[in-house]
């Protein structure tokens, strides 16, 4: 299939950010164009720990059940003198198992295999996705973008686009052509990594183990491996200016240090590639420039302590596909896309300081006093985040994060997980989200409910109301306390499943006040 002319978004960058970009997109009906410059999906062993509420976002496309792993899979760690050696120590994963914050479990798939799953999913909903395909160069009009796109055969096309999201990795072309700088301790850890092809699992001796950091006196490396325990990526640290540290990486020495750190016979193992990486920290100093957006690793750079760079990225992807629906498909006002970064920076900010702050717990790296701060809870980090929900959106909720445990669906949080029955179907509470607003009255709001349906629809304002006892049924009589509200309040949850208003009780509101609310939330969600 050849590039088009036009479409209304251009994705650059077939990582798992752009194809989650382009299939929330594809999901709601928008022309979306994906190019990647690499033939095919990476076969470096990248991220393979995706937290409960990435696969929520997932489950929303329908493809939960092609990516979750069997419970207790990979679900430990560990420091090691080698994989057959001695452990020093050893620890159960966080965010694994289940949970009653989220109606998923953390997955321990591999990226690669998840970026098939997703790039079929964004396929099959009618993204065009073209890999071998490169972005060469890049100009912003006042309303779109012309993209220049460069085939492997050589063969350029034009493609103008209403937006652009530039998802092409640290690296990335995109931000750079737009002139956007980055804040932060920048290159942190210099370290080599080897692949290398070999079954560890007679190694494994039946331990659960995701990866292990080994500790030897000349050796300090990070070792992670497939799900299918045939493939090994062991990451060692370096001193960039000692000449005689980087000179012991040939393929030799590699092949060596691969065998001592696995503590396998050298004739088991074949050293595939070996490449030099630097691990960094830091966010762009801005997300987008007019009609051109970035997000995931064009925007953060995370140590991988913690596991948060893709699954931050996802949440970036997510966040702005769906704002960019409610503009081309919603007719919302384009001042909505300014709340992507009012919203995301702050996140993004603080991923990247605990996952640096991480770096302190496993290495001899030494960070600024001003970069070292407690360290969080992933469940906090991963779900319990907070957005600045107008209309008080130029304020930065303090804390940024708070425990889901302990949030009941105040405005700019994530709905809570609790499930509930409709028409005697089981189901999650955040599977009512996805498609437009939601507003869940509780049992003794139906009437107030019932009118303000009548009146949103009377006024064109797309909200879908449900109320507990009408619409939905609440067997364990969860909502109430969940969400914090009486028998007779409200929330008003947006499509990318954040609630934007709440009313404790309904009866002190007129349904003028709510339609001015609904009309205010069409233009921040």
């Amino acid at each position: 299939m050849s590039i088009p002319s036009s479409c209304k978004v251009l994705v650059i960058g077939g990582g798992i950010v752009g194809l989650t970009a382009a299939a929330f997109l594809a999901k709601h009906g928008v022309d979306t164009v994906l190019v990647e410059r690499r033939p095919s999906p990476s076969k470096r062993l990248r991220a393979k720990f995706f937290y409960p509420r990435t696969i929520e976002l997932y489950r929303s496309l329908g493809i939960e059940p092609k990516i979750t792993t069997p419970p207790g899979t990979l679900s430990e760690a560990a420091i090691v003198h080698s994989l057959t050696g001695d452990e020093i120590r050893r620890w159960t994963l966080p965010a694994v198992g289940e949970s009653a914050a989220s109606p998923c479990v953390a997955s321990s798939i591999k990226q690669q295999d998840l970026e098939c799953v997703v790039r079929d999913t964004a396929e099959r909903l009618g993204a065009h996705i073209h890999f071998a395909h490169a972005l060469t160069a890049l100009e912003q009009h006042e309303d779109g973008a012309t993209a220049t796109i460069k085939a492997a055969g050589g063969t350029e096309t034009l493609l103008y686009a209403d937006f652009v999201i530039g998802c092409d990795g640290s690296k990335s072309m995109v931000r750079d052509l737009l002139g956007i700088g980055t804040v932060g301790l920048g290159d942190l850890v210099h370290s080599t990594s080897i692949t290398i092809r070999c079954n560890i699992r007679e190694a494994l001796r039946g331990r659960p183990l995701s990866f292990a950091w080994v500790q030897q006196p000349d050796i300090s490396g990070f070792m992670s491996w497939s799900t299918d325990l045939t493939s090994v990526v062991l990451s060692i640290e370096y001193d960039p200016i000692n000449p005689a540290d980087i000179a012991r990486f040939t393929p030799e020495n590699c092949h060596a240090l691969a065998a001592r750190c696995l503590g396998l016979p050298s004739q088991q193992i074949e050293v595939v590639d070996i490449h030099s990486w630097c691990l960094s920290s830091w966010y762009a100093e801005s997300f987008r420039k007019g009609r051109i957006f970035l997000a995931g690793d064009a925007i953060h750079s995370t140590p991988p302590l913690g596991g948060f760079g893709a699954n931050t990225g996802i949440h970036d992807a997510h966040n702005l596909a769906l704002k960019l629906v409610s503009v081309i498909q919603h007719n919302a006002p384009k001042s909505l896309l300014d709340l992507y970064e009012a919203e995301r920076a702050p996140v993004v900010q603080m991923v990247v300081a605990q996952a640096t702050a991480r770096l302190t717990q496993r290495s001899n790296v030494q960070l600024p006093l001003e970069a070292l701060q407690p360290v969080l809870d992933e469940d906090m980090i991963s779900m319990g985040y907070r957005y600045p929900i107008l209309p008080h959106g130029g304020i930065i909720p303090n804390p940024i994060v708070v425990h889901p445990r302990d949030l009941h669906a105040e405005p700019g949080t994530r709905a809570p997980h609790i499930w509930l029955h409709q028409a005697g179907v089981r189901l999650s509470s955040l599977d009512l989200f996805g498609e437009s607003l939601v507003l869940l009255a509780g049992n003794n709001a139906e009437s107030w409910c019932r009118a303000a349906e009548t009146s949103c629809r009377l006024h064109g304002l797309p909200v879908q109301c449900l109320a507990v006892g009408r619409d939905l049924q609440d067997p364990e009589s969860a909502f109430p306390a969940a969400y914090g509200i009486s028998d007779t309040g409200a929330v008003l949850v947006r499509a990318d499943g954040f609630v934007i208003w709440k009313a404790v009780r309904t009866g002190i509101f007129r349904h003028e006040d709510l339609l001015k609310i609904l009309r205010s939330a069409h233009e921040a969600c």
